[in-house]
C-alpha cells in the first residue's frame, strides 16, 4: 500500500527547503485526489514553490479531466502497473514479460484519450551492458472508454542505462520517445562516452515502433567527476514553428541540445546556455503557451585527491519563457535539498535531480523532484513567481533558503562528509532578530553562503553587514549558477566578487568600519561587464566583470576568507537584490 499525501494548511505552507514529510496510511482519499484538494486551497497570487508532501518514488501523476487525476506506478517484484485513481478503486494489469521493472512507468494520455505506459525491464545476468545484460524498453497501452490495459510488448531490445524520457505526441499524431542507448563498443570517457540519444517513433498509435537512425554525442573529458557516460536522459518539446527541441544531460558543464522537423532525423547535439550538473532536464508547455524549464543549474564539485565526490544535485532550478525560448526569466531554486545541511548517506542517490512535471488548469505547475529516503516530494509552483524581478531575505525564515554546508575531509567511493557552516545569531542591536556570522571557528575550511534570487542581465544586489573587530577578509560575489558554498571556483570564477580586506577596505579603497553595520550595493550590467559598487550611498569604485554571462546574475555568495581561526568573522543583516527583466 503506498502512504498517502496530507494536504498543507494554506494559512500555513511548508517550505520547500525545510518541509516536514507527512504520511499515514492509505484511506478514502487517494495520493492523487489529495495532491488537487491541496492545490484548490492555494491562492491565486504568485508565491514561492510550495511543498505538498512526500511522493510515490518512480510513480506518475495524470489528470484525465476536470475532476479525475490518478496515479500510476510499477511494482518492480510482481510487473504490475498500478492506477490509483480518485474513487480509490485500483486496477492491477499484469503483463507477460520475464525480469524486474526497473524506475518510474511514465504515462501519457494521447489524444484519442487513451493512456500509454512505458518502462525499462532488466535481462541478463552479465556485468556487460548491451552484450550479456540488457535493460529493455516496454510499452502498453489502454482501450475503450474504460482504459482497459491491452497486453505488453517489448519496443526495444538493448541496453538503457540511463531512465527514457517522456512519451510525447506530436502535432502531426506521431508518437516519440527519446532515450539513451548504450553502445557496447564505447568506453566511458574521452571521446563521446558509451551512450547516445535518440529517440523511438510511432505512426499507428504506438501498435508498432522504429528507431530513429539519430545517434546524439557529447564531448566527455579525463578524469570527470560522476559517470562519464556522454549524452543521456533526453527530453523534448515541440516548438510553436514545428521543430521539437531535444535537451540531453551531458559531463560538459552544460544541457546539450538537438532539433528535429520530423521527430526521427536531429541535427547534432550542441552545447545550449543552460550551466547543469549532471542530471537530467525536464521541459513542458503551459496552457498559455509558455515554456518551462526544470534542470539543476549547478557546479559539478572538484574531485578531492582523485577521488570522486557525489554532488551538483543540493538545488533544483526552474526559468519560464514567454517567446518559445528565444529568453528566459528565473534560474531560480525551486526544491533545495532538506538534508543538504547535514552528514550524506554512504551510498546511493540523493538530492533534487529527475524532475516530473504535471502542469494543472490554472497555469501551475504540480511537480516531483527529489532523490534518497523520503526526499522526493510533489511540490507546486507558479510560474509568475519564475517572472519576478526582486528577491530579499531578512533570516526571518530562518536558513531556508540559503545553503550554507561545508565540505570536509577526504572523499571515499564518491562519499564526502559535511556540516552545516555559518549559523544564525541573535542580532547584537535589534532584539528578536536573527543574523547571519560567517566565520572559519576550526581547521575547516572558513564559512560560506549562498541565495539565490531572479536572473537579470541588470539589476542590483544589497548586503547589510558588519565586520567584527579582528576579522580576518571576506568576499561577496555574484555569479550565475550553484557553487557549494565553500568551493572556491565559486569566487575565482565568478563574473563579479567584491573584496573586504582583512585591514577593513572595500575592493582596496573604500574604508569599512567595524562594528557598524553598512548597506554594499552592486549594480551590475553584463552587456558592457560592468558593476558600480555604492557603500552607504557613496560612491565605491567600479568592477569589470570577468566573465560574459548570457543568463544574468542570479546568486549572490557570501564567504570569509580567513586562513587561520577567525571567530570574530562578519555579520550579514539581510539582502535584496532586483533585476531588470530580459
Amino acid at each position: 500500500m503506498q502512504p498517502e499525501i496530507e494536504p498543507v494548511n494554506a494559512d500555513n505552507p511548508m517550505n520547500p527547503a525545510e518541509m516536514r514529510s507527512v504520511r499515514k496510511p492509505m484511506g478514502r482519499r487517494s495520493v492523487a485526489f489529495s495532491i488537487w484538494i491541496a492545490l484548490a486551497c492555494l491562492s491565486q497570487a504568485a508565491q514561492a514553490p510550495i511543498t505538498l508532501g512526500p511522493a510515490i518514488h518512480d510513480g506518475s501523476l495524470l489528470r484525465l479531466d476536470e475532476t479525475t487525476a490518478i496515479s500510476v506506478c510499477m511494482n518492480p517484484d510482481t510487473h504490475a502497473v498500478f492506477q490509483q485513481p480518485a474513487t480509490n478503486r485500483v486496477a492491477a494489469w499484469q503483463p507477460s514479460a520475464a525480469g524486474p521493472a526497473l524506475w518510474a512507468a511514465k504515462v501519457m494520455r494521447d489524444r484519442e484519450g487513451q493512456l500509454h505506459a512505458v518502462w525499462l525491464v532488466a535481462r541478463g545476468s552479465g556485468k556487460k551492458p548491451a552484450v550479456d545484460r540488457f535493460i529493455d524498453i516496454w510499452h502498453a497501452q489502454t482501450a475503450g472508454q474504460d482504459h482497459q490495459w491491452e497486453a505488453a510488448s517489448r519496443i526495444w531490445e538493448g541496453y538503457v542505462g540511463a531512465i527514457c524520457g517522456r512519451l510525447t505526441q506530436l502535432r502531426s499524431g506521431r508518437l516519440i520517445l527519446p532515450f539513451a542507448r548504450w553502445l557496447p563498443d564505447q568506453r566511458r570517457g574521452p571521446p563521446d562516452g558509451c551512450n547516445a540519444s535518440t529517440v523511438l517513433y510511432s505512426d499507428d498509435g504506438g501498435k508498432t515502433w522504429k528507431e530513429s537512425p539519430a545517434r546524439l554525442v557529447s564531448p566527455c573529458v579525463k578524469d570527470y567527476n560522476g559517470d562519464n557516460v556522454g549524452a543521456v536522459e533526453p527530453v523534448v518539446l515541440e516548438l510553436k514553428d514545428g521543430r521539437i527541441w531535444m535537451l540531453m544531460r551531458t559531463q560538459t558543464g552544460f544541457l546539450y541540445e538537438s532539433f528535429s522537423r520530423d521527430g526521427i532525423n536531429w541535427s547534432a547535439a550542441q552545447p545550449t546556455q543552460f550551466h547543469s550538473s549532471t542530471g537530467p532536464a525536464e521541459i513542458c508547455r503551459l496552457p498559455d503557451g509558455r515554456i518551462v524549464l526544470f534542470w539543476n543549474n549547478c557546479e559539478m564539485p572538484e574531485r578531492v585527491q582523485e577521488e570522486g565526490v557525489y554532488g551538483g544535485r543540493d538545488a533544483l532550478h526552474a526559468a519560464v519563457s514567454s517567446d518559445d525560448g528565444k529568453t528566459w526569466s528565473g534560474f531560480r531554486e525551486v526544491y533545495l535539498d532538506p538534508t543538504r545541511h547535514q552528514s550524506p548517506p554512504r551510498t546511493g542517490d540523493r538530492g533534487t535531480a529527475y524532475p516530473q512535471f504535471k502542469h494543472i488548469e490554472d497555469s501551475r505547475l504540480l511537480f516531483a523532484s527529489g532523490q534518497g529516503a523520503k526526499l522526493r516530494v510533489w511540490i507546486a509552483i507558479d510560474p509568475d513567481w519564475l517572472a519576478e524581478t526582486t528577491s530579499a531575505d531578512d533570516f526571518a525564515g530562518g536558513v531556508a533558503n540559503w545553503s550554507v554546508f561545508k565540505p570536509f575531509g577526504p572523499a571515499q567511493r564518491w562519499w564526502r562528509d559535511r556540516v552545516q557552516g555559518c549559523a544564525l545569531i541573535a542580532h547584537p542591536t535589534k532584539p528578536g532578530k536573527k543574523i547571519l556570522h560567517l566565520s572559519k571557528p576550526d581547521g575547516k575550511n572558513a564559512d560560506g553562503a549562498t541565495w539565490n534570487f531572479p536572473a537579470g542581465r541588470k539589476g542590483t544586489a544589497t548586503v547589510s553587514f558588519q565586520v567584527n573587530q579582528g576579522f580576518q577578509g571576506a568576499t561577496v560575489s555574484l555569479t550565475d549558477r550553484f557553487y557549494d558554498p565553500t568551493d572556491d571556483r565559486g569566487d575565482t570564477n565568478a563574473p563579479c566578487s567584491v573584496s573586504i580586506t582583512a585591514s577593513c577596505r572595500l575592493n582596496g579603497a573604500a574604508s569599512v568600519s567595524p562594528g557598524q553595520f553598512h548597506l554594499l550595493a552592486i549594480t551590475w550590467n553584463t552587456d558592457d561587464r560592468t558593476a558600480s559598487l555604492k557603500l552607504d550611498g557613496a560612491d565605491a569604485g567600479r568592477v569589470t566583470l570577468r566573465a560574459s554571462t548570457p543568463n544574468g546574475l542570479c546568486y549572490l555568495r557570501l564567504r570569509s576568507t580567513a586562513r587561520d581561526t577567525d571567530t570574530a568573522g562578519f555579520y550579514v543583516e539581510s539582502v535584496k537584490a532586483e533585476v531588470v527583466p530580459p
